[in-house]
């Protein structure tokens, strides 16, 4: 199965709930959206938690096209813009997260109704718990959204 192919996956720590995390590098193209849609499908069916399935698609299509179509390598950086899909669970809590390569922390804005863009953060916010950003070391950021 696609979540076999997960390049980690981390388990309870003594005395916690119990935690499970898959994360894929997505190539930087818009075929990205599609898998990542099937990836975290297939967490949701493994993990039992197929309930959150219609808004975790929404929600990971979002997320994957607002960092292939908005994010951009840092400035001075030669590199390409690398995308990576994280989830997460811990009891009935589901995390999914994207990770890109631009340090611009992306802005909740007013849609345009006439526009055919601008709406994928309103998306994010409602078909999730909470949503957030967080910016990592290496640069970059994680966007993510809560389940449950």
């Amino acid at each position: 199965t696609p979540l076999r192919n997960g390049l980690s996956r981390w388990n309870s720590y003594p005395g916690t709930a119990s935690y499970d995390s898959l994360l894929w590098s997505l190539a930087p193209d818009y075929g990205a959206v599609k898998l990542a849609r099937e990836l975290a499908m297939a967490a949701l069916r493994e993990w039992g938690m197929v309930r959150y399935a219609s808004d975790v698609e929404l929600v990971v299509s979002e997320l994957v096209t607002n960092a292939l179509r908005h994010a951009v390598p840092r400035i001075g950086k030669e590199q390409e813009n690398i995308i990576q899909l994280s989830v997460m669970r811990r009891g009935a809590e589901f995390i999914c997260a994207v990770r890109d390569s631009s340090d611009l922390i992306p802005q909740r804005r007013e849609p345009d109704f006439m526009a055919e863009t601008g709406r994928g953060l309103q998306l994010i916010s409602c078909f999730s718990r909470r949503w957030g950003v967080v910016p990592t070391v290496a640069g970059g950021k994680f966007v993510w959204a809560l389940f449950g």
